[in-house]
């Protein structure tokens, strides 16, 4: 409470005054003889205890009556809350307005952006003009990490417009303390409009305290409990995508519906035209996966969007990603050129898919050589040093495929040693075959169009007998026990090894019908290309397969518009690119890219094409309950905080209130009139009995 003018105060000393007369006051009585009172002694004992009660009432209430009235005359306000009043050079205030995709939602008074817009406004307009003001949004621009006036601050929230950014809550505080901090000798005060999504306001005893010397309100802005679907992630069965061949996506949607829908239509995109469309069904509490099927058109950089129907919430509708479609799968064969009968099996193998493999024979390496390979396969390559193990290890680490076939001259493991390899392992001469094939393994999956029960399999005759791996997949074992062939996984990519090589004196391996299948396999299920997808202000950055160039330029276009002119280019965006050996990293963070494809360049060569989509923690809508929120933070050792949940029409109020106070003195007075008014009324009901 804080008075206009506390000096007025001293005059209720004078309430002594009258209790002092009161209490000196004596009645002097008039003798008369009478000549017997023994009757009037017990009427005269009640009448004397009556009237001292009723002097004491009236003299109540004429001291409430002159303490209210100089009470009054002080003037004071109450505040509510905790505000500090002692605060001279006017207040701090930093508005933030929650302009998440989430708030495109609808309210009691409408849309939720648009309400709390309103109530922003409406709230900066209850300071004064000497006031400062600090408008942020979940984009943090820098310009508003500075106060504006009053009228710029509400020029400032009537500008504010829709953002694909959502920012945590500790984000936010963390905001508002940065730039109140600044603001010395005045009282601090945050208004949070917010819708309390659970996904953005998460409170967590870990997090570091608000600041105490800041008052901190919410307004609530909460949406209806409108369902909501959206697509969460996509993927294809196969690692490569080939031109021409039938291909499967699947797609797997997220929810939050408490009932079940049926036939809900989606359909895919492929650089702007559709080629799959199909419906799924919901079912409540679990993820739907469906399967859109089509055919792999022209190979090259594909952008590709799966898109549902689901209104009113749409910015969630669609999910964009890229991809590559190959007509060709290329292929390094490292030979020591004393192995040419094996790299003739190999051609023969790979001839017969018509083209699909472009092989390339080398019997030196240079740095450099990996790069573009889907499968680099080492036939009788002997040690070649650090430099080219290394290389070896990064490029199947980046999601290439090797495949090692030693043989007993050439079976030194030390390019295998990063793979967990052991380095001395002597080779067997024994008469062997292989028992049988993991046939449930994924890499056979759909090999065979029918497995017989009796399969005829490769015969041995010498094998290299080492340990196993760690992590290593044995794939097919000899009758002895002994892996003949394995896959060690390591990274993205893969190695796969023949531990009784190709070579006519140790198996028989190239001659038997499983020789074509197998290495067509291997290269089939070669280095897993990637879709690139990511999520706006979660992915930080994309690593991409990159070729050797002496000069370097990159640049992303986006986000595409499909059946635009061909005058209207996208925008070209600088975003920070490093080249590690193979690869490129681009740094997606900071950058103000929106949802949509982006073509990656280096110099006017498209590289790859990534799809930025929305962040679906805006997704699940399901917001916390006022009083749960504001049970949560109170449980936490932090500053109390205030649910402000009014209305546009009664939050100036509300506001009111809380900064510039309650006037108490129209009140005292009429306290101090309702208590002269009991005391008339109490002197002429209670009046002495007539006995007396």
């Amino acid at each position: 409470m804080e008075f206009v003018h506390p000096e007025i105060l001293w005059g209720l000393g004078a309430l002594a005054i009258p209790i002092a007369i009161h209490l000196l006051h004596f009645r002097r009585f008039k003798r008369v003889r009478f000549s017997q009172v023994a009757f009037l002694k017990d009427v005269q004992r009640n009448v004397r205890a009556t009237q001292q009660i009723r002097h004491w009432w009236v003299l109540l209430l004429r001291l409430l009556a002159f303490a209210a009235l100089i009470v009054a005359f002080a003037q004071p306000t109450w505040f509510e809350g905790d505000a500090d009043t002692d605060a001279a050079a006017g207040h701090a205030v930093s508005i933030y307005v929650d302009n998440s995709l989430s708030m495109e939602g609808m309210g009691e008074e409408g849309q939720l952006l648009q309400s709390a817009r309103n109530k922003a406004a409406l709230v900066v307009e209850q300071y004064e003009p000497t006031d400062q003001f600090q408008v942020i949004t979940n984009e943090f621009s820098g310009r508003d990490q500075s106060f504006l006036t009053r009228d710029q601050a509400v020029e400032r929230i009537e500008g504010i417009r829709p953002s694909h950014q959502t920012q945590p809550l500790g984000a936010v505080l963390e905001r508002i303390e940065n730039q109140l901090g600044k603001a010395d000798g005045r009282r601090a005060s945050a208004y949070v409009f917010s819708d309390l999504q659970v996904s953005t306001h998460g409170l967590s005893a870990e997090a570091s305290p608000p600041d105490s010397s800041i008052q901190w309100f919410f307004v609530p802005e909460l949406a209806g409990n409108t369902p909501n679907i959206w697509v969460d992630s996509v993927w294809f069965d196969e690692p490569v995508r080939i031109e021409g061949r039938q291909a499967a996506l699947h797609v797997r949607m997220l929810h939050n519906s408490r009932a079940s829908v049926d036939r809900i239509p989606m359909n895919l995109r492929i650089n702007g035209e559709r080629v799959a469309i199909g419906t799924f069904n919901l079912v409540p509490g679990i993820p739907t996966d469906t399967v859109l099927r089509f055919t792999h058109g022209a190979a090259g950089i594909q952008s590709a969007s799966v898109e549902v129907e689901d209104a009113p919430i749409r910015f969630d509708d669609r999910w964009h990603f890229g991809y590559d479609v190959l007509n060709q799968i290329d292929i390094l064969v490292l030979s020591s050129g004393n192995s040419e009968t094996v790299n003739t099996a190999l051609r023969r193998a790979y001839n017969t898919a018509g083209g699909l493999y472009r092989v390339t024979y080398q019997t030196q390496w240079n740095p450099g050589d990996f790069a573009g390979q889907q499968v680099v396969v080492l036939n009788d390559w002997p040690a070649s040093g650090s430099g080219f193990n290394n290389a070896l290890l990064s490029y199947v680490e980046e999601g290439g495929t090797a495949v090692y076939i030693p043989t007993p001259r050439t079976s030194d493991a030390s390019v295998l040693t990063a793979f967990g390899v052991a380095e001395a392992a002597p080779w067997t001469d024994q008469p062997d075959r292989v028992r049988d094939l993991q046939m449930d393994h994924p890499f056979f999956t759909d090999m065979f169009a029918q497995t017989p029960e009796r399969i005829d399999l490769p015969a041995v005759e010498s094998i290299w007998n080492r340990p196993e791996a760690p992590g290593e997949e044995v794939l097919a074992a000899t009758e002895s026990g002994r892996t003949f062939f394995s896959r060690i996984p390591k990274g993205r990519g893969q190695a796969f090894v023949l531990n009784a090589g190709a070579a006519a004196e140790a198996t028989n391996l190239i001659r038997h019908a499983l020789w074509v299948p197998l290495m067509l396999r291997i290269a089939e299920r070669s280095s897993a290309h990637v879709i690139h997808q990511a999520e706006l202000g979660v992915t930080e950055d994309w690593a991409v397969a990159a070729p050797l160039m002496p000069e370097s330029n990159w640049s992303m276009e986006g986000p595409q518009q499909w059946g635009a002119t061909s005058e209207t280019r996208a925008t070209q965006w600088l975003p920070e690119v490093r080249e590690l050996g193979q690869r490129a990293r681009v740094n997606l963070s900071g950058v103000p890219f929106a949802p949509g494809h982006y073509t990656l360049l280096n110099g006017e060569n498209p590289v790859a094409a990534i799809g930025l989509n929305q962040d679906r923690a805006e997704s699940d809508h399901r917001a916390w309950d006022v009083t749960e929120f504001e049970d949560a933070w109170n449980a936490l050792p932090w500053p109390s905080m205030r649910i402000l949940a009014g209305t546009s029409s009664t939050l100036p109020q509300i506001i009111q209130r809380m900064e510039q106070g309650v006037p108490l003195w129209k009140a005292l007075l009429l306290l101090a009139v309702a208590a002269l008014a009991a005391e008339t009324l109490f002197l002429r009901l209670w009046k002495p009995s007539s006995k007396a």
